[in-house]
């Protein structure tokens, strides 16, 4: 009798976070983002210090002394080649990049969840279509709630089963975030988000990044962007320094000048 409880217990309780997600869902307005909360409560995520950052024998950061707690809004700026991608996939293990992390300490935390959404949307496979992409990337939730929130994404009726190669680089930028907005994330890392997209669906991510709950680090060059997503720290990768900035990109115009310092 205890195990058939304890099942009707377990039961209830999915079917009720099912239930909220529903409601999430349907009042969500068009291309509207929401991100879930973190599954991490304010606790240490990364913590590097005296690191080299390394592709093969070139040197591309010395010294490294960055922490990032949950919560923590964080931009990098920096010349193309200079490292800031490269950074973030070695932090990440990622295994296609070339550069690692060496000496120094490193701690990055095992448990948390981790999306990175590059530029090419890499997250999207190509060959599966748009409905079959928003499955994979939140297996819990039933069918009928992709389909709702793919079409506040503005995917409707049978374009959902369009291969997702088949998508222009401002509608892969859309399922994307779609496959992201109601995932569970610790740490959210957007390089160069707005490329490819219109201001309607930037402001929605502006909107999305002021509610979200947990880190997020963007790579971007889009002073504006930045100015409008309470960013807390930024730095800048220069003469293979990874440099804190004094100034934050919503004093646009210090900021700004800071970098071309």
């Amino acid at each position: 009798m205890a195990g058939i409880a304890k099942k009707k217990h377990e039961a209830s309780q999915e079917k009720a976070a099912e239930k909220v997600t529903e409601t999430k869902i349907k009042t969500t307005k068009a291309t509207q983002v929401q991100l879930s909360e973190p599954s991490q409560k304010r606790r240490n995520l990364i913590n590097i210090q005296g690191a080299d950052l390394r592709l093969g024998n070139s040197l591309l950061i010395e010294n490294i002394d960055i922490h990032v707690c949950n919560g923590d809004r964080i931009a990098i700026a920096g010349a193309n080649g200079s490292g800031k991608s490269s950074l973030a996939y070695s932090i990440l293990g990622i295994k296609e990049s070339p550069a690692i992390l060496e000496r120094g300490e490193i701690a990055i935390t095992s448990a948390m969840k981790v999306v990175y959404l590059d530029q090419t949307y890499k997250l999207v496979d190509g060959e599966r279509t748009i409905i079959e992409n928003m499955q994979l990337s939140n297996p819990d939730l039933s069918y009928q709630l992709h389909r709702q929130q793919l079409g506040h994404f503005l995917f409707f009726n049978d374009d959902v089963y369009k291969p997702a190669s088949a998508l222009s680089g401002g509608e892969l930028a859309r399922l994307a975030i779609a496959m992201i907005s109601v995932a569970e994330i610790d740490w959210l890392i957007l390089d160069e988000p707005t490329n490819n997209l219109d201001l309607e669906t930037v402001n929605q991510i502006v909107d999305g990044l002021n509610e979200f709950q947990g880190a997020f680090w963007v790579i971007s060059h889009d002073i504006d962007f930045l100015s409008r997503i309470r960013i807390m720290q930024a730095y800048q990768i220069k003469d293979c320094q990874l440099q804190p900035l004094i100034h934050r990109p919503d004093d646009a115009e210090e900021y700004y000048h800071e970098l071309l310092a």
